[in-house]
């Protein structure tokens, strides 16, 4: 250690000296210069000094890891201050005498200007104590910290991917550990050694108190680590690398390590805070590092037990038992280590911070508070490449309890409620009023206020909801159409309605930025094309699905880790500028219509406020943006079905459209940029003051799609395709990787080469805006525009194929659309079989052992004895796993293995007439099967019907 502080002191020394002699060599310099030159170069010298500082600054504040870098820096000053603090000499002296001869005070004595924190009994300043011992403290905490992380990673590592026969073995040791304390573990094996003086040196006894506290807290560090791998090793994407050939080395490298080691930074901040709690309560039980130490207290006979290294906990231990005599013995250790928690916990803040990324929105203002989600990002829903997920004997059967009947009913009311412009502002008013009244019971009080308001709203509710409740039962409630009206075999015939007019949507939008919230209204232009006269028409209000809490494990994803309430409310139609009755059920509008007959065109006015839920929906936002898709009221089709009004539904893509002609403009604050999937040439931007203002139209489109996007956390990518087509890439620099957002890019615009050749299909648009929405989103490819979660910007190797997934949906999804709730193997399985070509083509296939084969077929058996067919709609299946098999597998090998039967890339050129023949058009089951038979496989039905729904044998 000497020679080790001798090398500082040298290295120290040395800088001082290259500094002075510079600073001499320019004081020289400037002797030969004239006031005004010398005041000139003084002024550029600070300057720079200046610039530099500033680019340092700014380096650190938009550091993505700010806090640990800050927090670090202090962490390491404290400790290099520590180091070369040498411990001042005890005296027995009863009196203290300043140089002069004065008498200061007698130790201990309390703080003072001389002695900030007082003294000891040995009249040594608390502050040299205290910087003496921050070294013995930091250095023990860090070295079981960085031990624990070190064995208890390598053993999860080891026994869940090499020897994971050994997991149970080592998960019936370790789990007592879970519910033992550390402290009373610790307390018991150190009492026998270091409670008192034993004989034993002192380096073995802390090489024991050591040991011992590294065993203690291992087992909380490998569950962490195993609990987060187990989840890691379940997602669909690490499944698939297995099927597709993986080694568990390639498992290791490239699906477990990046989203372990995003995470180790946050438990290593744990654990430190854990060990320096740990410390100071052995402290306190005498349990000092390296054992006691007898010292005289003055030359009589009696001794004292002290820590032998003077760390901090030892001393606030060792000094407890004066806090009444001398409390400034006590608090001055505890001081210094409540600042090391302030300082640790405040980077542990920023780590959580950097992995969630979510600030409300109606504090983007000020800035200054933010909303922690803890969440593992790398572990959310993910691109699903084929995979096959180990699925339970027995399903879980939820039970029922009173409760929630109660909390059901509630949930009734306040939905009731809320239809009320009074009872919603009460309802705001009130979670304004408890967030500054903080001093009342927040359980209490939170029921009181509900309760009370509920009361008062339903005295003005009273006579109406009664009279709600009769026009109800009179009245039959909106259901999505299942059953086709001529036939029971959904893709035996086409139901698209081919005499379809475009539907055209001007809207007028203002986004309320403190609020979430969108104000506008809907000029929508629509032509009868049902083929008779209706006296009703419907449109879709997805985000209604989040009005109320979803239960559900397969909601789980959409929800997000903290989910918030949002929801269209419809304040006003006018049918030809006239007044029209309206009801709202669920996703549902419904809008009676007078002498709407066949051909004729109606035009409707729709006034509404959306509230933005915070979740990962299509329709969202978070501290850094906002995007909306499938957001604006949108008219249902009618097809042989009638009106298809189907539900949101959080599997595979339930949305389906006509296409249509937009016109939208909306008022943002200044801050965002505003893009759309609308062409750059068909938009204008105008900014006034703090408020901008962005106008864009688009044609042949399934939906719209906009994006507002804060300048200061976002920066772009782009590429140029062969055919000219611009890709870019926004992305969060702060949080994600340049160099992924660069691939992601590349990716996407190579993708669009070579399935224009594919499908032999030029990409309408010149420019595809790849947008990074929230940590989790599910994936959604609008045309021209792609909504990605903040994952697809990670480590992970196949994040480019994502993009290639929304670059082929820009034909399969948007040129050509189909009913995605009722038929959704229509789309997926293309979607898969160009999805698998373009891989085994790029090199990203891998063989399949004959194992893994039978596995998967033995999957698919499962799935299909449980009712799940690939012709089910998605309302059949139980879960996302069960559908991602039957759609991204089962379906891959119905198209694999007709291409194999009909040879002569019979398969692709049916794609690609496919493609051409219904581009801006809906296809059907049926559709595609006739597409098939002309391509020259003449049996395709009967082929097509084994794999749909075969005849499942028990």
């Amino acid at each position: 250690m000497k020679r080790i502080k001798c090398i500082f002191t040298s290295a120290v020394s040395s800088i001082v000296t290259k500094a002075s002699d510079g600073l001499t060599r320019i004081v020289e310099e400037t002797k030969e210069l004239s006031p005004q030159q010398a005041r000139r170069g003084l002024f550029l010298f600070l300057k720079s000094v200046l610039k530099i500082i500033v680019k340092i600054f700014n380096y650190i504040n938009n550091h993505k890891h700010r806090n640990m870098l800050v927090g670090s820096a202090i962490l390491v000053t404290l400790f290099l201050i520590s180091w070369n603090t040498e411990l001042m000499p005890e005296s027995n002296e009863p009196l203290i005498f300043d140089e002069d001869g004065n008498f200061v005070a007698a130790p201990p004595a309390p703080p003072s200007l001389i002695f900030p924190l007082g003294t000891d009994l040995g009249a040594r300043s608390m502050v040299n104590l205290v910087l003496v011992g921050v070294k013995y403290t930091l250095g023990a905490i860090l070295g079981i910290t960085l031990a624990r992380l070190l064995i208890g990673t390598l053993l999860a590592l080891v026994t869940t991917l090499f020897y994971p026969s050994f997991k149970r073995y080592f998960t019936a040791f370790f789990w007592p550990f879970r519910y033992i304390p550390q402290l009373l573990v610790g307390i018991i094996l150190m009492l026998p050694v270091a409670a008192s003086p034993t004989g034993y040196s002192a380096i073995v006894i802390l090489e024991y108190q050591l040991i011992i506290m590294l065993l203690i807290g291992l087992p909380s560090v490998y569950y962490y680590i195993l609990d987060m791998m187990d989840e890691i090793e379940q997602q669909p994407y690490v499944l698939s690398s297995k099927l597709m050939g993986g080694s568990k080395f390639h498992t290791l490298k490239k699906h477990v390590w990046p989203n372990v080691q995003s995470h180790l930074l946050l438990l290593t901040t744990q654990q430190i805070l854990t060990i320096l709690q740990l410390l100071t309560f052995l402290g306190i039980f005498s349990l000092y590092l390296g054992g006691p130490h007898p010292t005289a207290l003055t030359d009589s006979p009696r001794l004292i037990y002290r820590t032998i290294t003077n760390e901090l906990a030892g001393m606030a231990g060792q000094n407890f038992w004066l806090i009444r005599r001398a409390p400034w013995m006590a608090y001055s250790p505890i001081l210094i280590i409540a600042f090391i928690a302030i300082i640790v916990n405040w980077m542990k803040k920023g780590i959580e911070d950097y992995l969630a990324g979510v600030v409300p929105a109606r504090n983007r203002a000020n800035k200054a508070d933010e909303q922690a989600v803890k969440m593992d990002t790398r572990l959310s829903r993910n691109f699903s490449l084929i995979g096959v997920v180990e699925q339970p004997e027995t399903e879980y059967v939820s039970k029922k309890y009173v409760s929630d009947f109660i909390r059901e009913k509630l949930r009734m009311v306040h939905g009731f409620l809320l239809r009320y412009k009074v009872y919603r502002f009460i309802d705001n008013l009130a979670i304004r009023a408890s967030e500054h009244i903080s001093e009342y019971p927040k359980p209490v009080f939170t029921a009181l206020l509900t309760v009370s308001f509920v009361l008062w709203a339903g005295v003005f509710s009273y006579a109406e909801f009664f009279a709600d409740e009769k026009t109800n039962k009179e009245e039959k409630s909106v259901g999505a159409s299942t059953e086709p009206k001529e036939a029971k075999d959904l893709f035996s015939y086409s139901f698209t309605n081919t005499e379809h007019e475009p539907v055209k949507y001007k809207a007028d939008l203002t986004y309320l930025d403190t609020e979430a919230t969108l104000q506008g209204t809907l000029h929508v232009v629509t032509t009868n094309t049902t083929g008779s006269e209706q006296d009703k028409i419907f449109f879709h209000l997805y985000p209604n699905q989040f009005k109320e809490p979803i239960d559900g494990p397969e909601w789980e994803f959409v929800r997000g880790p903290s989910p918030s309430p949002g929801w269209i409310d419809i304040l006003d139609i006018k049918v030809d500028n006239q007044n029209a009755d309206f009801k709202v059920e669920g996703t549902i509008l419904e809008i009676k219509m007078d002498n709407w007959t066949a051909k004729s065109t109606a035009e409707l006015d729709i006034k509404f406020n959306f509230q933005l839920p915070s979740n990962y929906s299509n329709a969202s936002y978070d501290y850094a943006a906002v995007w909306l898709g499938s957001f604006l009221p949108k008219q249902a089709v009618y097809d042989k079905n009638g009106w298809n009004l189907d539900p949101y539904s959080p599997i595979g893509t339930p949305f389906y459209s006509e296409t249509a002609v937009y016109d939208v403009t909306i008022k943002a604050p200044a801050k965002y940029e505003i893009l759309s999937n609308a062409e750059e040439a068909n938009a204008t931007t105008e900014v006034k003051g703090e408020s901008k203002k962005y106008s864009a139209k688009i044609e042949g489109v399934r939906d719209f799609s906009i994006v507002l996007l804060d300048t200061q956390y976002y920066q772009t990518e782009r590429f140029m395709s062969q055919n000219e087509t611009l890709v870019n890439v926004w992305y969060r620099p702060s949080t994600d990787k340049q160099q992924t957002a660069n691939r992601n890019a590349m990716g996407a615009g190579q993708s669009i080469d070579y399935f224009e050749e594919f499908f032999n299909s030029t990409l309408p648009y010149k420019e595809l805006d790849i947008i990074r929405t929230g940590e989790g989103s599910p994936q959604m490819a609008y045309q021209g525009m792609i909504f990605t979660a903040g994952y697809n910007f990670s480590d992970n190797s196949y994040t480019s194929l994502s993009m290639t997934d929304g670059v082929i949906r820009q034909w399969l999804s948007g040129l050509v659309g189909s009913q995605g709730y009722k038929e959704p193997w229509v789309n997926e399985s293309l979607v898969s079989y160009s999805l698998k070509t373009y891989m085994g083509e790029k090199g990203y296939m891998a063989k399949i052992s004959t194992e893994d084969q039978l596995k998967q077929q033995d999957e698919i058996a499962r799935i299909q004895k449980e009712g799940q067919y690939l012709s089910s709609p998605l309302s059949d299946f139980k879960n996302i796993n069960d559908y991602i098999v039957m759609m991204n597998l089962h379906g891959y090998n119905m198209y694999a293995e007709l291409d194999y039967l009909v040879k002569a890339g019979k398969v692709n050129k049916a794609l690609k007439t496919y493609v051409n023949e219904y581009t801006n058009k809906n296809a059907s089951g049926h559709d595609v099967i006739k597409i098939f038979e002309k391509a020259g496989h003449p049996q395709a039905k009967g082929y097509f019907q084994g794999w749909l729904k075969p005849e499942v044998k028990e």
